[in-house]
């Protein structure tokens, strides 16, 4: 008896082990292909990143402009090729090294010395490593809101632009120096015509020497304008700063010298300022061409018989001139264009209006380097109101 329960015990015993082990060899087995499963993921994985970043590499290798990456502590990551021809660097001895290393290479200083006081965004500032050798600098973050994981820095040669541009500018200036002469002789000339230094003309022959005269005096402001442009271009528009009453000395012997023109197109100029305003220093000469400007546009862009509002106020810090007219206004899709050298507005090009599209751009020129801003407000077919700050500067003793 006590041997067939023993036998059935075993019996058992022997099932459950079994049981046990097959359970186990499933959960072995399974465990197994799990993990051949992930290690296949794992090395697909892998070689997606492999080719990932090959493809990368190939990318910032072959990219033109020059590509510089660092890494979260600021240290040279990659270098491209072009970045190693514009800075003159050899990759294999700053990889790794932080990017304050550049500045051992002289090619590469400049950039070095923009970034000194740290790693900060920039966008498209111009460097100069060599004489006629510049690049467009710019620096973005790798990371996002906050989280910063690099850094990619781009170099752009812009010097063929550049060389580009300042045979553009030269020619220009050639050219308006060229036309200056000429454009004197026959304003000489239409002046005595004018006069009868050669004898009474008839009313025809009046008519057009006044029109060719006329023409010609629009010749002598374009040129002066594209002189202007050119000194601004090439950094030699000084600036003669001295203290000036701005109602007296500029805007009221503006509005004086075009008093032919107000009469002629009956024109109506309201002229507001309250007394008291304390002199300014600037350029008087220089203002009197913004001024000029904007109220010739005023007047341009109005039907004759038009109203013109010129008021000056003080806030204590800064004069501000505004001009308002009540004219044909600058359409809204162009309004970010009106800054630019030879704008004019399509409704403007419709009137027949003439002018060259260079004062603004010249206008706001003249008003930053004096400190100043300049800015205006339109409304298409119901006018234009363009106004300009300068700071009330006393005169250095």
């Amino acid at each position: 008896m006590i041997t067939d329960i023993l036998y059935a015990l075993i019996i058992i015993l022997a099932g459950v082990a079994y049981l046990f082990l097959a359970t186990k060899k499933r959960d072995l087995e399974r465990a197994k292909n799990n993990l051949e499963e992930s290690l296949k993921k794992s090395e697909e994985n892998r070689m997606k990143a492999e080719a990932e970043r090959d493809r990368t590499k190939t990318i910032v290798s072959s990219f033109t402009d020059g590509l510089i990456i660092l890494d979260e502590k600021n240290n040279i990551f990659s270098i491209n090729h072009e970045a190693e021809r514009i800075l003159g660097l050899e990759n294999n001895k700053l990889l790794g090294r932080p990017f304050s290393s550049l500045s051992e290479f002289p090619k590469s200083e400049p950039v070095a010395f923009v970034l000194e006081k740290g790693i900060q965004i920039i966008y498209r500032k111009e460097v100069e490593l060599a004489k006629d050798f510049v690049i467009e600098l710019s620096v973005l973050s790798l990371g996002s809101l906050g989280n910063d994981i690099g850094h990619l820095i781009v170099l752009h040669d812009v010097s063929r632009e550049k060389k580009v541009e300042k045979m553009e500018i030269e020619f220009v200036s050639l050219a308006a120096h060229q036309l200056r002469t000429p454009l004197s002789i026959i304003k000489w000339s239409m002046s005595m015509l004018k006069k009868g230094d050669f004898g009474k003309l008839t009313k025809g022959q009046a008519e057009l020497v006044k029109s060719t005269f006329r023409n010609n005096e629009r010749l002598v402001t374009l040129v002066n304008d594209l002189l202007n442009i050119t000194r601004i271009e090439e950094g030699r528009y000084l600036y003669k700063l001295v203290s000036v009453d701005i109602k007296k000395e500029v805007i009221k012997m503006v509005l004086d010298s075009l008093e032919d023109q107000i009469k002629n197109r009956k024109i109506k100029i309201e002229f507001v300022a309250p007394d008291g305003l304390p002199q300014i220093m600037l350029d008087p000469e220089k203002i009197k061409i913004v001024v000029q400007n904007f109220v010739d546009n005023a007047m341009k862009y109005s039907p004759d018989g038009a109203k013109i509002i010129v008021s000056l106020q003080n806030d204590g810090k800064n004069i501000e001139l505004k001009v308002q007219d009540f004219g044909i206004g600058i359409p809204k899709t162009q309004q970010d264009k009106v800054f630019t050298k030879f704008f004019r507005g399509d409704n403007a090009i419709r009137m027949n209006a003439v002018g060259s599209g260079l004062g603004l751009f010249l206008s706001k020129n003249i008003i930053e380097a004096h400190g100043g801003i300049i800015w205006f407000e339109s409304i298409e077919g119901k006018g234009t109101s363009f106004y300009f700050t300068l700071p009330i500067k006393k005169p250095e003793v």
